[in-house]
């Protein structure tokens, strides 16, 4: 046991650097930086320089660094204290030398207000380092993922200096001999530098989790995947209609999680590729019950961590990893995808509703078609109802944002003009971005479902949200007042009127429609909670 501080994030900063193998480290004396100093000079194994210069400080441990050929910490406390560093940064910037620069800082609510040894401390070496963060003060799985990011940085492909801000509250001088506490690591392997030993690491660690999952996100054009072979061995396959997954897995997985989230449901092991996940289900799910394992694989290297739960991030094409697994790896749980795998719940589509119109749609899309999905309630609906095969599906869920739905949509179409392209959209977005219309006036392989309900509809769905009227944005407009000319505009009030427009709609006659359906946002939100609460 050691003499460590009380405080949790120096705690998890002294574990994860053992856990990534960095024994050497420059400590320079400071009352701020003092539990990080204290801390790391008392742990076991941890080889410990005192020098009181700076400057002269960050040189020790840049050549130090050199001659061991691995990463060396300095610690510094807060103020001018880090500028001093700066030089044997820049040094280290441009010979890719592993460097982590630990810098002791005051709150933030500190800076600039006239208290002792303080400056702005994030980012003030600026693209000299390969990684640099403040840590927030409490222990949390977001300061465990920004330790661990700038542990991986270190060597990432060339390597080079990294720098840590690490605010710290008085009192400092909380002490006490315990072990370090066991924390999570996040591990990176890249597929270039890929050995026989890495294979035989991650075979073993699936080997250890029976329960086996594959979620794919938000992909442009889905690679080819051993998606059958990776259900031989136990794998569940789940992509949302953006994954481009199409009749190859579970692509709606709200109709299979109702509010009763299951612990039976979660994965041993979850291996994540592409974007966006739109399903707070499928989150909850899996930060309620994380799995022991989440591999994430990106083509960078980028540590994401959406589930909160990241042990491994796989650097490289997906094939490059899935085929090995698919070759290679033990059988799963064969009783675990039975749980995923049944008849999804149908949604009910008797009621005149928006979440009803965007079902029809999806139901009678035509072969070939581009189906393009407004952000907020138009990719929520689509989410409830299959979709048929061969069907592409885009959303701008980069960010998420309501502007430009409809700009990139009809951009999409005009570079595609031999398939129709169908938009769903709603009305706060369809009028954020209305001049569109004017720019691609010409374009005759369009057709737009406009789902007006006269407000925002999606804050209807969210529990506990103020019931004045401005949140939701209510407008009152219609399309009817800025269509283009040659435009095929029509209004739909009611099913008996939605009944005679939806083959118009999705007629592959040449010619641009827009369909304005008119709801009401209540109806949409009560038929969603019946739903999810039978289910």
């Amino acid at each position: 046991m050691s003499l460590i501080s009380d405080k949790g994030v120096i705690q998890q900063l002294a574990t994860l650097m053992c856990a990534h193998g960095i024994s050497r480290c420059v400590l320079c004396p400071g009352s701020r930086n003092s539990p990080i100093v204290g801390t790391l000079a008392a742990l076991p194994g941890m080889e410990c320089r005192s020098i009181c210069d700076e400057r002269s400080a960050g040189f020790v441990a840049l050549g130090w660094a050199l001659q061991c050929g691995e990463p060396v910490a300095v610690c510094v406390t807060s103020g001018s204290a880090l500028l001093n560093l700066h030089p044997a940064v820049a040094e280290a910037g441009y010979r890719h030398v592993p460097l982590l620069i630990l810098s002791a800082d005051r709150p933030a609510a500190w800076i600039g207000q006239q208290d002792g040894q303080t400056l702005p401390q994030p980012g003030v070496y600026g693209t000299l380092v390969r990684f640099s963060a403040q840590l927030p003060e409490e222990d949390s799985w977001h300061a465990n993922r920004i330790i661990n990011e700038a542990m991986l940085a270190l060597r990432h492909r060339a390597g080079g200096p990294v720098h840590l801000n690490i605010p710290l509250t008085e009192p400092f001088f909380g002490m006490s001999e315990q072990p370090l506490p066991s924390v999570r690591i996040i591990r990176r392997t890249e597929a270039a530098r890929m050995t026989a030993d890495d294979e035989t690491a991650l075979l073993a660690e699936i080997a250890a989790c029976p329960r086996r999952m594959l979620l794919l996100g938000q992909i442009a054009t889905l690679p080819k995947l051993p998606l059958e072979e990776l259900k031989k061995k136990g794998f569940v396959i789940i992509g949302e209609h953006l994954s481009q997954l199409g009749q190859q897995g579970i692509t709606r997985p709200d109709t299979l999680l109702g509010t009763q989230l299951k612990s039976c449901m979660a994965p041993d092991i979850l291996i994540t590729y592409g974007g966006d996940i739109i399903s707070k289900r499928m989150k909850r799910l899996l930060r309620s019950y994380p799995p022991r394992q989440h591999w994430h694989i990106t083509q960078d290297g980028t540590v994401v961590d959406t589930f909160c739960c990241v042990t491994r991030i796989l650097e490289g094409e997906p094939a490059e990893f899935l085929e090995m697994v698919a070759a290679f790896a033990e059988e799963g749980d064969a009783d675990f995808p039975k749980i995923w795998y049944t008849p999804p719940t149908t949604f009910p589509r008797e009621a005149y509703c928006g979440m009803s119109l965007v079902g029809d749609v999806l139901e009678k899309i035509p072969a070939g078609s581009v189906l393009h999905l407004g952000n907020s309630s138009a990719v929520r609906y689509a989410q409830l109802f299959p979709l048929p095969p061969g069907i592409r599906v885009e959303c701008n869920r980069g960010v998420n944002g309501i502007e430009g739905s409809l700009s990139t949509a009809l951009g999409y179409a005009a570079a595609a003009p031999e398939q129709l392209h169908i938009i769903i959209i709603g009305d706060l977005s369809f009028f954020y971005d209305v001049n569109a219309l004017l720019a691609f006036r010409e374009l005759t392989n369009v057709r737009i479902l406009l789902l007006n309900n006269h407000c925002g509809g999606i804050f209807h769905l969210l529990p506990g949200i103020p019931t004045a009227p401005e949140v939701s944005a209510p407008h009152g407009l219609s399309a009817e007042i800025c269509i283009p000319a040659g435009m095929h505009y029509i209004q739909v009030h009611h099913a008996e009127d939605w009944a005679k427009t939806l083959p118009i709609l999705l007629s592959t006659t040449p010619g641009a429609v827009l369909v304005e359906a008119f709801t009401e946002a209540s109806q949409d939100a009560s038929l969603l909670k019946k739903f999810y609460n039978h289910h």
